[in-house]
């Protein structure tokens, strides 16, 4: 993917070119300048005293968003409101940074540090620097780039797009061709006692979004969008660019489309009625360590602006090994981790690595792995497990996946097609079908914390119903979950 950040750079990166000479004047040769991306972790925030530190929380707890300053409120694990991940950068570290030449990115009070453009002469004098630590994840800016990769779908082919009543499983109701998907976790009937996630925020971390279709723009009923943050690109547009790969949006669409369409009689998304954040973590062309901590930066921008909700179906590959997946090794992982810690509820899929009855052996993708997010594997409409769902247990012999939905036939927008639907599968479709309903028990039970959602979920899984424990081979987790014995369950 051709970043726009680099198209304003473009002046200064010319390879081959030659001045222009007149007479017998030699060709002088202007070289090549190479950017690289790079992480910069800084030692420290710079806080030197209990005084400073106090006075740094006080102005948090005055300045911080008022919805996400509630939920913390309530629903927060750590000790107190904030902590020095909280703390904001140090503006003197950032300056220090910046007169090298390097431009600054993306900032992160989590992980404590910045991603920067720069050549690497820049690179070597900002690790001279006494505030950092280090520099990471360096990753080569190409301004050619290689064909879209399409890792996240279990299958590459699905059903071409359609008009709604040519599609099988079609229904001639208000849900159309979502009745089958939504019914199956009984659903409808939370819908219709008045849950539809009006007034909950889900952060949405895909590849990009298109909210062109009319399923997003219905008359009177368009979705509802509070922020956009595009971290490949450092812009607030999640919608295709100039330069974008031409299908970088086409998941993260579909990803969308199961929560949020709202055309009635063809396809009605299981919270229909909520507000997104959407955020674009994921280049879909190259696969580098750099996503993961734009990931995490997508996390913390979701919950520093409110966000009950987030869901993701991106995963890192080739970087870990399985004894790395104990919930806590991955930056992705971490990053769920002081989210749901937060008080934010975290679905997570479980990954499209297939699975087998062994207890022995898993087939988890990070950050499925981490410790409070709601893993979600795949079924098809049959209620049977898709071949390609992975399997648990996490490194640390953590059930996983916990929950699952349907991942195999599962309707949505067409992310080419303005007027047409399609099926997709993985469990990257599964998941925001379950977030989705999870934004509905959410509205209905907004003092319930991560961990009594989490368990009240499970336990009216179709696995646990029969069988009374979860599945011990760790394919099927709890089951696929019952939203409306859910809705009515007390808190415990």
């Amino acid at each position: 993917m051709v970043q726009l950040l680099i198209l304003s750079l473009i002046a200064l990166v010319f390879t081959g070119c030659t001045k222009a000479t007149s007479g017998s004047d030699p060709v002088i040769a202007i070289p090549e300048i190479q950017y690289y991306d790079a992480w910069v972790e800084f030692r420290d925030k710079g806080v030197r005293s209990e005084k400073q530190r106090k006075r740094i929380i006080s102005d948090l707890e005055k300045r911080y968003n008022p919805r996400a300053l509630k939920r913390r409120e309530a629903k927060r694990i750590f000790p107190g409101l904030f902590d020095e991940r909280d703390f904001p950068l140090n503006d003197a570290y950032l300056r220090k940074v910046g007169k090298t030449g390097a431009k600054v990115l993306i900032k992160s009070r989590w992980m404590n540090g910045v991603s920067v453009l720069a050549t690497q002469d820049q690179l070597d004098r900002i690790k001279m620097l006494n505030c950092v630590r280090d520099v990471l994840d360096v990753h080569e800016k190409n301004l050619k780039r290689g064909d879209y990769r399409d890792p996240i779908y279990a299958q590459s082919s699905y059903f071409n797009g359609k008009k709604a009543s040519d599609l099988p499983g079609y229904e001639s109701n208000f849900y159309g061709l979502s009745a089958s998907q939504n019914g199956q976790i009984n659903l409808i009937r939370v819908h219709e006692e008045g849950w539809t996630g009006e007034g909950i925020v889900i952060a949405v971390l895909d590849t990009g979004f298109d909210l062109e279709h009319k399923a997003f723009n219905n008359p009177g009923h368009r979705i509802r969008v509070l922020k956009e943050w595009d971290l490949v690109n450092n812009d607030t547009v999640t919608s295709p660019e100039a330069g974008d790969p031409q299908d970088q949006h086409y998941h993260g669409t579909h990803s969308l489309g199961v929560m949020a369409a709202y055309s009635p009689q063809e396809l009605v998304g299981s919270a229909y009625d909520a507000t997104y954040i959407l955020c674009k973590p994921e280049d879909v062309v190259e696969e580098y360590p750099l996503e993961e901590r734009w990931f995490v930066s997508a996390l913390e921008f979701a919950e520093s602006n409110g966000a009950d909700i987030a869901t993701s179906s991106l995963v890192i590959y080739d970087h870990y090994s399985k004894d790395q997946m104990d919930g806590k090794t991955s930056l992705m992982a971490q990053g769920w981790n002081i989210a749901t810690g937060n008080g934010m509820i975290g679905v997570q899929g479980a990954g499209n690595a297939g699975h087998d009855d062994n207890p022995e052996t898993s087939h988890l993708e990070t950050p499925a792995d981490a410790i409070r997010v709601i893993t979600v594997g795949a079924v098809d409409e049959f209620n049977e497990i898709t071949l390609f769902s992975s399997d648990g247990p996490s490194a640390d012999g953590r059930l996983k996946p916990e929950i699952l939905g349907r991942g195999s036939g599962t309707y949505t927008v067409s992310a080419s097609e303005n007027e047409l639907y399609l099926a997709a599968a993985g469990t990257s479709i599964a998941t925001p079908l379950i977030a989705g309903g999870i934004a509905c028990l959410v509205k209905a039970h907004p003092d319930w914390t991560v961990d009594e959602i989490r368990k009240n979920l499970s336990h009216t899984g179709s696995y646990y119903r029969e069988y009374g424990v979860w599945d011990t081979t760790y394919v099927h987790g709890y089951g696929i979950p019952d939203f409306n014995a859910v809705l009515g369950k007390n808190k415990k």
